[in-house]
């Protein structure tokens, strides 16, 4: 039986596939890691956040991207790494979040301690996520990294069920209506009765 080796089928024009890009992140002293483009979007900086209208543990605020609303939840209290949500502007100057993609449409930000690297592991070495891996598949593997290290892999629907989607959903639903109340309601505010002539 003749077995080719994976550079005698490179060169015979059957390119193996690249396995997805990887988002690596720290909480805590673990590094993580989510699926780059598939989940993760984007990572940025902590912008201005507002806090929800009823204090959750796990939830540090929201912001506004565009017309949605986007909670940002700390994984850090979702992990157990710590018993509440960083809040403190001065606390999130330097922690990065990950814009992610929540199953069924939608997004959601993940505060994280350390935003490290996005990587591209290689296909067929152990350890690493396989190419053809959904991203629930890839969950629970452990990625070696080049320097040796290992991150877990993790998903979304560990991180946000439906059932925390539903809860989060009616706690920003609760938000816009009192910042609707209070826009109505503020100094700027005119009754139909003040704009008449």
């Amino acid at each position: 039986m003749d077995h080719a080796s994976p550079q005698q089928v490179a060169a015979c024009g059957q390119v193996r596939p690249e396995a997805p890009p990887v988002m690596v992140f720290r909480v805590g002293e673990r590094q993580y890691g989510l699926p780059a483009g598939l989940v993760v979007r984007e990572c940025m900086p902590v912008p201005a956040l507002r806090a929800p209208m009823v204090a959750v543990a796990h939830v540090s605020g929201w912001f506004r991207l565009g017309a949605e609303m986007v909670a940002v939840l700390d994984l850090g209290v979702l992990l157990g790494v710590r018993a509440h949500a960083v809040r403190a502007p001065l606390d999130l100057l330097y922690r990065p979040l990950l814009l992610c993609n929540q199953p069924g449409g939608g997004c959601v930000a993940l505060l994280v301690d350390a935003a490290l690297d996005v990587i591209r592991p290689q296909k067929g070495r152990a350890g690493m996520v396989d190419a053809g891996a959904t991203e629930a598949e890839g969950a629970g593997q452990e990625l070696e990294l080049g320097d040796g290290s290992i991150a877990f892999m993790l998903r979304m629907t560990d991180i946000l069920d439906d059932d925390e989607r539903m809860r989060l959903d009616s706690l920003l639903e609760r938000t816009r209506a009192r910042a609707a109340l209070w826009a109505q309601t503020g100094p700027d505010a005119t009754s139909p009765a003040d704009g008449a002539p």
